[in-house]
């Protein structure tokens, strides 16, 4: 369950995503959670091949989800915020960031103390990422944005999600 534009009433997820009429904060938030859950699952995995198939899973699902960002919630946010450029730099930085620590993560040994010194940075540079945004830019949405286009910012973002999923799955083919 997400949670409603105001923040305090579960919103029913539909499979695959959302429920018509979601605001792009439900969205973000549930990518954001969804992506601890998994971190969290992965450090606490022991079979080596389950990691790795735990971790594919996870970049990919970061991949689209800060693609789908980047393209749909943050150049909206740079029209409407006189403050974000240097914010919006960070974010690019630390989505590639936490991408290159999952490349990495691909190419080391799990259990290792290489992989857990790895995987630790990467929850942490990502529950960084995500207090930053959920402070920041969810609050400017809120603050610039109507009901309206908050609704229809999380249609663009759930389109560009299925594409770039379309595109990842294309790719692993």
């Amino acid at each position: 369950m997400g949670l409603s534009a105001s923040g305090d009433t579960p919103q029913p997820r539909a499979h695959g995503g959302f429920t018509p009429g979601s605001d792009i904060r439900d969205q973000l938030r549930g990518d954001h959670e969804k992506a601890l859950a998994e971190l969290e699952a992965l450090q606490a995995e022991g079979d080596a091949q389950r990691c790795y198939e735990r971790l594919t899973q996870l970049r990919r699902g970061w991949v689209i989800h800060a693609l789908a960002e980047e393209t749909v919630v943050y150049r909206a946010i740079e029209g409407v915020s006189t403050d974000s450029s240097h914010s919006a730099d960070e974010r690019f930085i630390e989505h590639e960031l936490v991408e290159g620590l999952f490349d990495k993560l691909s190419r080391g040994r799990p259990g290792t103390h290489e992989w857990h010194a790895r995987l630790n940075l990467a929850r942490d540079l990502l529950v960084r990422h995500i207090d930053t945004e959920e402070a920041g830019i969810l609050r400017q949405l809120g603050e610039r944005l109507d009901a309206e286009a908050l609704v229809e910012m999380g249609q663009r973002f759930e389109l560009a999600r299925e594409k770039l999923t379309l595109l990842e799955e294309a790719k692993a083919a």
